[in-house]
């Protein structure tokens, strides 16, 4: 009750909690920069299985998961040979290197790792050389084995290019970095060709310079799109406000035309022409975008892949807006139909959280502004509704000249009469 006198055994309970609390603050470690998550749930619910692995585990997340139990002895398998031709360097020695590092690894996930220190360490070995041999089988700088599960068949090889790209399925990228510098001197020529493979293999865009420290072969793919950055993001306090659809550009008299840009933000407004650079949808853009996208969201400060495909998710409000997109060129469509782009694009759009200075800001507010204007919808209906074809236009010209001649007439009669 209140204004109650507290008694003594009131007063010994409160100190027994403090107590109780202050010894959990004496267990606490300093927060770790963790880099790999598991993906937040209102991303998950969209598509989980975008977010899911396919035929390899990479990391502990999915590590006991038996689904994958078959590929584990194919790493061996890699781990053997890795060996055989590094033979500078003992298993043990490997191990021991491993081992010492395990602290730093477990600090880059954002949730206890429920393995113990021999099974976490066999874990990162594994994983990490599996994906070394991956790489330089594939550059051809070591043979295939015989009879390779993943390399005699291309479907494999694809689903474990799309495993390794997913936030959930991850290991350090100093893991990867350490292992190549013990077997390889020029471990850092060699890792920007690996990596640039890698780049490509995924992205089907020319590498970029990685200009700062990578977190993981994710992160790794996410830093090619800074080199797409050609301004600095919006500063504007001003409320966000979502671009026109395609349809409604063009009602506006806006021309969208097929930038030839490998820089997927690289999209620019000038002189009632939209740039656009092409974006390729296939069978792997959903899955490759959304974990990205789950990466900037749990990670990066600015978020611009989500960005872009909240400023697409607008452009491409139905299939009509795809199939106008598809017609010029600036969506390639591997997918069924327009429908399906529509539907691949608005999904990619919904239950992302964008960057404070939203980076697409100014060009949206054109591309807006222009659409205000009055006289560009009406001088784009004119150019729908009367030069449409050679044929329209000699018609028009032709009844302005029968206009004129029929006033001049009425006016020569008026004055032949005063």
């Amino acid at each position: 009750m209140a204004g109650a006198r507290r008694t003594p055994a009131c007063d010994n309970h409160l100190d027994e909690l403090a107590i109780s609390i202050q010894r959990r603050f004496e267990g606490l470690s300093p927060p770790s920069d963790c880099c790999i998550f598991t993906v937040p749930e209102r991303l998950r619910r969209q598509n989980e299985e975008a977010y899911t692995p396919r035929v390899v585990a990479i990391g502990p997340y999915y590590h006991l998961d038996s689904s994958f139990m078959q590929i584990e002895d194919h790493k061996l398998r890699y781990l053997q040979n890795f060996l055989q031709e590094n033979q500078n360097y003992r298993l043990r020695d490997y191990i021991e290197k491993v081992k010492s590092w395990e602290d730093d690894a477990r600090n880059c996930y954002d949730k206890q790792i429920d393995l113990d220190s021999d099974e976490f360490t066999k874990m990162m070995l594994l994983d990490g050389i599996f994906v070394i041999q991956l790489f330089l089988m594939h550059c051809s700088r070591r043979s295939k084995l015989p009879n390779d599960r993943i390399f005699g068949k291309p479907w494999m090889f694809d689903d474990v290019c799309r495993d390794m790209v997913l936030l959930e399925n991850q290991i350090p990228f100093f893991v990867i970095e350490r292992l190549l510098k013990i077997a390889f001197d020029s471990h850092q020529q060699l890792m920007v060709e690996l990596v640039g493979w890698f780049f490509k293999m995924v992205t089907r865009r020319p590498a970029s310079v990685m200009e700062s420290e990578v977190k993981h072969l994710l992160h790794a793919i996410s830093l090619t799109f800074l080199s797409s950055v050609r301004r600095t993001p919006n500063e504007s306090n001003e409320k966000l406000k979502f671009t026109p659809s395609a349809m409604e550009l063009v009602a506006a008299g806006v021309k969208l035309r097929r930038r030839e840009s490998e820089c997927l933000f690289d999209i620019e407004f000038e002189k009632g022409v939209l740039n656009i650079p092409y974006l390729t949808l296939d069978d792997t853009t959903e899955s490759y975008f959304r974990n990205i996208m789950a990466f900037e969201q749990c990670y990066c400060p600015n978020k611009y892949l989500t960005d872009y495909m909240d400023f697409v998710h607008h452009l491409v409000d139905t299939p009509g807006d795809a199939e106008l997109l598809i017609n010029k060129g600036i969506i390639e469509n591997w997918l069924s139909n327009k429908e399906a782009v529509a539907r691949v694009i608005n999904a990619l759009g919904k239950e992302n959280i964008l960057s404070e200075h939203y980076y697409f800001h100014s060009l949206s507010d054109k591309l807006i502004k222009h659409c205000q204007r009055p006289h560009n919808k009406w001088k784009a209906t004119f150019k729908r509704n009367y030069c449409s074809s050679p044929w329209v236009v000699i018609s028009v010209i032709a009844a302005g000249v029968l206009l004129l001649l029929t006033i001049a007439q009425t006016v020569f009669s008026a004055l032949s009469l005063a």
